[in-house]
């Protein structure tokens, strides 16, 4: 009667591709593992005695994964779970088991996230990322995905949400506000024979900043008494501005005299750690060459020649300094040699130095040779054969010119923009201005072999402080 039963059990199991009609009613559950075994394919040992029944009622076909999910709960329901163990089914009491069951595959969820960068660009932030997401991801993990959107600076990210989020923390942390450094450079070119004409030398002045305001030593045009003007009066806010006031003061004054000359004062607003450059020159036809054409006609060859100063800056802030590395070019053009072919000369400067913000620092060493020859003569007579050479006069110039870079970096406050930065600067000139002209007034008494009077002195500094207070 058992067998009978249990032929009829089997045959109310039926298939429809992978679905299965299956209900049971007060069925061993040593059968359903069974019929489940034999279902599915699968290998499933029972190493004891199962002593349990089971029923089952269901309007709808089930899958065959659905059928093992029975089999698991009926088994669960009695005290057994199922562990695969080398594609092997095994029914063990829960006691003994040292896993869960059947290995199921995780569920992951996948996340689509777009990143809008601010203060970066989005190809090189996408280089970084996918560096940390070759090394994070093996074989067997999903790939993530990040895609770069030029037109927006944007970045968009797929892949699992754990790792998106973790790369979103990434992009939060680099993708931040610059800091920014106005440079400010001023190109000089010094003459060394009117430098000596007036009787001065490179570097005669210094500059040293004290609480009590600025004190400039010029032992020449000052009786070897220091020039101090009250910076506090103007409101000056910037550390270590003041220190490069002696110098512009004392390039403005040998500019005055005709000594030097300012070929340049360009500026350029940097990111931090990131290179900056600026050209200042010109483009001019440089003779090459000559070929002559079957007629006899003689065609010069010309090319483009970029000649002048080329200055890129790197800055890096620290706290209150400023690490630049720097880097001089200078191109131009030789004399003309014998075959009419003019040369190109070029030097560089480059060099790393740690200042303080507002302080100066000069680059010198491009050094360029000149000799001149002039004619001067009384027109027609100086033509006249043999006689001529009377009413002519020759002259030959050696003259050295020494082309000086003055770099001077101001860090932009977080708070402040570039307005701030200029804002400051107008207050250093208008030292600078007042400094000039106390300068050129010793100067002119020191030529005159006029003694100063120290009294008109305080008066003078009187008169500027008052100017400054009002």
């Amino acid at each position: 009667m058992r067998y009978l039963f249990l032929t009829l059990l089997l045959i109310s199991f039926s298939f429809s591709k992978d679905k299965i009609d299956v209900n049971f009613n007060n069925l061993e559950l040593l059968q359903l593992i069974k019929i489940t075994s034999k279902t599915l394919g699968k290998k499933i040992l029972v190493s004891q005695n199962i002593d349990a029944k089971v029923n089952f009622v269901s309007n709808e076909p089930i899958s065959k994964d659905e059928l093992l999910n029975i089999l698991e709960l009926s088994l669960q329901e009695n005290g057994y779970i199922l562990q695969e163990d080398k594609n092997i089914l095994k029914v063990v009491k829960t006691k003994k088991a040292k896993k869960f069951k059947i290995k199921k595959e995780k569920i992951y969820k996948r996340k689509v996230e777009v990143v809008k960068l601010i203060n970066l660009d989005a190809k090189h932030v996408q280089k970084i990322l996918n560096k940390i997401i070759e090394k994070r991801e093996t074989k067997d993990s999903y790939k993530t995905v990040v895609i770069y959107e030029e037109s927006s600076n944007s970045l968009v990210l797929d892949g699992l949400e754990k790792q998106i989020n973790s790369l979103l923390k990434i992009i939060k942390t680099l993708d931040k506000r610059k800091k920014q450094i106005y440079v400010k450079a001023k190109i000089v070119e010094l003459d060394d024979y009117l430098l000596s004409d007036i009787g001065f030398k490179f570097g005669i002045l210094g500059a040293k900043s004290y609480s009590s305001g600025l004190y400039t030593f010029s032992s020449n045009l000052n009786n070897g008494a220091a020039i101090n003007f009250d910076t506090r009066s103007i409101g000056l806010e910037i550390p270590n501005l003041t220190s490069s006031l002696a110098l512009g003061a004392s390039l403005n004054l040998l500019n005055k005299t005709y000594a030097l000359d300012i070929v340049s004062e360009p500026t350029l607003l940097c990111l931090n750690n990131i290179a900056s450059s600026i050209y200042v020159g010109e483009t001019i036809s440089i003779q090459t060459g000559s070929t002559t054409t079957d007629g006899g006609t003689t065609k010069n060859i010309f090319e483009r020649e970029d000649v002048g100063l080329t200055l890129k800056v790197k800055p890096r802030v620290d706290s209150n300094k400023v690490l630049l590395d720097i880097e001089a070019i200078l191109e131009g053009i030789k004399n003309n040699n014998t075959n009419n072919n003019p040369d190109t000369s070029k030097k560089r400067i480059k060099t790393t130095a740690f200042v303080n913000n507002g302080e100066s620092i000069v680059l010198g060493g491009l050094i360029e040779k000149k000799k001149e020859k002039t004619v001067e003569k009384i027109p027609y007579a100086s033509d006249i054969p043999l006689l001529g050479e009377l009413f002519k006069n020759r002259n030959k110039n050696n003259s050295t010119k020494n082309l000086i870079i003055i770099i001077t970096p101001y860090i932009v406050p977080k708070n402040k923009d570039l307005t701030y930065v200029t804002n400051e600067l107008a207050k250093i000139k208008i030292l600078e201005d007042k400094l000039l002209e106390k300068l050129l007034l010793n100067l002119k008494k020191k030529k005159e072999k006029i003694p100063v009077n120290k009294n008109k002195n305080l008066l003078h500094e009187e008169r500027l402080k008052n100017y400054f207070a009002s």
